[in-house]
């Protein structure tokens, strides 16, 4: 039951997995490089996301072949600012969207920010550069240990292979979205 996504996409143990080589440049340079370490692909989609990565949406991703299923590449700002330099000429400015919108944890909670959830699947690289701890009770994180990128978001309806932190974490939204709604009148 775990894999029937697999089964569904008529994938079998025989069947190839797709080559990415396929979509790198020919020529001595075949690569593709960017500070988004999941690979932002080709063409001007990936590299605006790489812009993006380079100028104010860092996201500090690494990978360790442990973990996760990508080779080791641990996260060091030294290399981002030096690839970034190499590629448009700029320098990565971590905390200019935090600072700039007031987005910090700490800046929400002095806003007196509410009514917010913030849901984590933990496996998603990304959920590093999220909020993994509640700041009040009505700035909630849900992290989902099994959780996936958007696991939360991803299947509706909900799928009887979701995994019980994935089904808690949607269940415990929802509760806390009923109960602040009904606060409204």
């Amino acid at each position: 039951a775990r894999y029937t996504g697999v089964a569904r996409a008529g994938l079998s143990k025989a069947s190839s997995c797709f080559d990415l080589t396929s979509q790198l440049p020919t020529g001595r340079n075949a690569t593709i490089s960017s500070g988004d370490w999941s690979g932002v692909g080709t063409g001007a989609n990936g590299e605006s996301w790489d812009f993006q990565t380079c100028t104010f949406l860092v996201e500090a991703i690494g990978t360790n072949n442990v973990s996760d299923a990508f080779p080791p590449r641990p996260f060091t700002l030294t290399w981002l600012e030096a690839h970034c330099r190499a590629r448009f000429g700029v320098t990565p400015s971590p905390h200019a969207l935090a600072n700039a919108w007031g987005f910090a944890p700490d800046a929400l909670v002095d806003a007196g920010a509410s009514r917010i959830i913030f849901t984590n699947g933990l496996n998603d690289g990304w959920s590093v550069g999220s909020v993994t701890n509640s700041l009040s009770d009505s700035l909630v994180a849900l992290n989902m240990p099994n959780g996936a990128h958007h696991s939360d978001l991803s299947h509706f309806p909900p799928s009887p292979d979701d995994t019980p932190d994935v089904t808690d974490a949607r269940a415990r939204g929802a509760a806390l979205i009923e109960q602040w709604l009904a606060t409204l009148g």
